[in-house]
C-alpha cells in the first residue's frame, strides 16, 4: 500500500505533468491574437482560439487549486481529504485540457486543410486525448466494488503531523506547479509587446497590459525565492522557519498571478470585441474564477468540512 505522503507527492509531480503541457497553449492561443494573420481568419476559427484561451486559463487554475487547498485548507499536513480533492480536480482539468487541445488543433489546421478537415482532425485529437486519459480510468472503477470504496473514503482527517522533512518536499513541488504557469504568461507578454496587433491597441490597453506583466513578474519572482532562501538564508538546512517562509511566499503570489492573467484577457477580449465593457466583464468573470477557485472553496471548506468527515467523526 502507498503511503499518503507519497500519494500527495506523486500527486504534485504529475499536476505539474499537466501545467507544462497547458502553458505551451496557453502562450499561443494569447500571442496568437496578436498575430499578423489572425485578422484574416474566420470569425468561427477566432472565437474557437478564444474558447481554447479560457479552456486552458481554466485548465491551470483548477490545477493549482491543490497547492492552495494543501497550505490554507490542510496547513500544509497530508490528508485523505486531499488526496480526493487533487484526484477529482485532475479529472475535471483533463477534461477542460483535451476541449482546449481540440480547438487550438482546429485554428492551427484550418488554413491548410480547410474547415471540415479541420473540424475532424481536431474532434479526432479530443477523442483520442479523452480516450487515453480517461479510458484506462473508466475500465478500472468498473472493476472496483461498492464495498471497497466505501471503506477508502470513511475518513478525511489530516495526519496528525506530517514530517517537517515532506512539507518542505511538498510546498517546493507546489511551487514548481505554478511557476510553468507564469513562464508561459511571462514569454507571452514580453514578446508581444514587439508584435505590430500590439502597437495598433489603445494607450490605456498597453498600460494594461505593462501592469498585468509587472504583476506576472512578481509572482514568479516569490515563486523564485524559496530557492535562494533555503540555500543562502538556511544554508540548506530543513527548518521551520524556511517552511513557513516558502508556505507563505507561494500563497502571496497567487493573488497578482490572478490580476496578471485577468489583466491580459482583457486585453485580448478588446482586441477581438473593440468593447471596453463586454471584456471588463470577461475579465471580472476570469478573476473570479481564479480567485474563487483558490481562495473562496479552500477557505470554504477550511472551516466547513465535509459531510463524511462529520459524520467519521461523529462516530468515534
Amino acid at each position: 500500500m502507498t503511503e499518503l505522503k507519497d500519494k500527495i507527492q506523486t500527486g504534485l509531480d504529475e499536476s505539474r505533468m499537466l501545467v507544462l503541457g497547458a502553458q505551451i497553449l496557453i502562450g499561443f492561443a494569447f500571442s496568437a491574437t496578436f498575430q499578423a494573420a489572425f485578422p484574416s481568419l474566420s470569425r468561427w476559427c477566432q472565437n474557437l482560439n478564444l474558447l481554447a484561451l479560457t479552456l486552458m486559463l481554466a485548465t491551470i487554475c483548477l490545477l493549482i487549486s491543490s497547492t492552495v487547498f494543501h497550505q490554507l485548507t490542510e496547513n500544509g499536513n497530508d490528508s485523505v481529504r486531499l488526496q480526493r480533492y487533487t484526484t477529482h480536480i485532475m479529472e475535471s482539468a483533463l477534461a477542460l485540457f483535451s476541449l482546449g487541445i481540440g480547438a487550438d488543433f482546429y485554428v492551427s489546421a484550418e488554413a491548410t486543410v480547410g474547415n471540415v478537415s479541420a473540424a475532424v482532425l481536431a474532434l479526432a485529437m479530443t477523442a483520442a486525448a479523452l480516450t487515453f486519459w480517461y479510458g484506462p480510468f473508466l475500465l478500472v472503477r468498473a472493476q472496483k466494488s461498492r464495498a471497497k470504496r466505501t471503506v477508502n473514503t470513511m475518513t478525511e482527517e489530516p495526519a496528525p503531523t506530517t514530517p517537517l522533512h515532506d512539507k518542505i518536499r511538498h510546498v517546493l513541488t507546489e511551487a514548481r506547479v505554478i511557476l510553468p504557469g507564469n513562464q508561459a504568461l511571462l514569454g507571452f507578454q514580453f514578446a508581444v509587446t514587439l508584435q505590430e496587433g500590439f502597437r495598433q491597441l489603445p494607450y490605456a490597453l498597453k498600460l494594461i497590459h505593462l501592469v498585468s506583466l509587472s504583476l506576472i513578474a512578481i509572482s514568479t519572482i516569490l515563486l523564485l525565492t524559496p530557492a535562494p532562501y533555503h540555500r543562502i538564508v538556511e544554508r540548506g538546512e530543513e527548518t521551520e522557519r524556511f517552511y513557513r517562509v516558502a508556505s507563505k511566499l507561494v500563497l502571496i503570489a497567487l493573488p497578482p498571478m490572478a490580476l496578471g492573467i485577468s489583466g491580459d484577457f482583457f486585453v485580448v477580449m478588446y482586441k477581438m470585441s473593440n468593447q471596453y465593457q463586454f471584456s471588463g466583464v470577461a475579465s471580472l468573470l476570469m478573476l473570479c474564477l481564479f480567485s474563487g477557485t483558490w481562495f473562496g472553496y479552500t477557505f470554504f471548506r477550511k472551516y466547513h468540512p465535509s459531510p463524511v468527515k462529520a459524520a467519521s467523526g461523529a462516530t468515534r
